[in-house]
């Protein structure tokens, strides 16, 4: 795995940019600002999908590998991959860092464009980097949580838990998120 963060590392460009693959309900993207707005007096209820984002992966020709790293909020999940991209890039992260209390991420994010990796067979695979939303913020529902974790978990080839220290029983509770969503359809 490190030899793989290594490689991507020097195959990430910083002309790319990080957009939501999917939002909430609740919230508005305005895309010229790249950014997530809570809407005045809307409770979210789904998560809406990005058309910019489905294009991008619809073009995609090669096989894909799809990172996502999850887990509460506030432990680094942008940090992380920021750093994955392109630590030596000054003017600002690749995935947006919140300094407050409140999410920066809402839903998922994605990397916009993929990263090339070339396998010991001389195959091409698309690397996708996904960023999520927090679980557990002081103002999620157990709903939202759900179906941010539960959608990484799905579209995921490698599905990262970054949590702060060594992980609790509440952490690993969250891993039966996939099974109440099904209880749930």
């Amino acid at each position: 795995l490190l030899q793989t963060a290594l490689y991507v590392k020097e195959m990430a460009t910083s002309c790319g940019k990080a957009i939501p693959l999917c939002f909430p309900d609740d919230c508005e993207f305005n895309k010229q600002a790249n950014y997530c707005k809570k809407k005045k007096d809307v409770t979210r209820d789904n998560l809406v999908i990005n058309k910019e984002a489905i294009a991008i992966l619809e073009g995609i020709t090669d096989p894909v590998c799809v990172i996502a790293i999850v887990g509460p909020c506030r432990t680094g999940k942008s940090y992380i991959l920021s750093q994955l991209i392109d630590s030596d890039r000054d003017s600002q992260p690749c995935f947006k860092l919140g300094h407050l209390q409140d999410p920066e991420t809402m839903g998922i994010w994605m990397w916009d464009t993929p990263l090339q990796y070339q396998l010991k067979d001389g195959r091409n695979i698309s690397i996708i980097l996904l960023d999520t939303e927090g679980i557990d913020a002081y103002n999620s529902l157990e709903r939202g949580d759900t179906q941010v974790f539960t959608l990484s978990v799905l579209l995921s080839s490698l599905l990262i838990y970054n949590s702060s220290g060594v992980p609790r029983r509440e952490d690993l509770n969250k891993m039966t998120y996939p099974q109440m969503c099904e209880i749930q359809i």
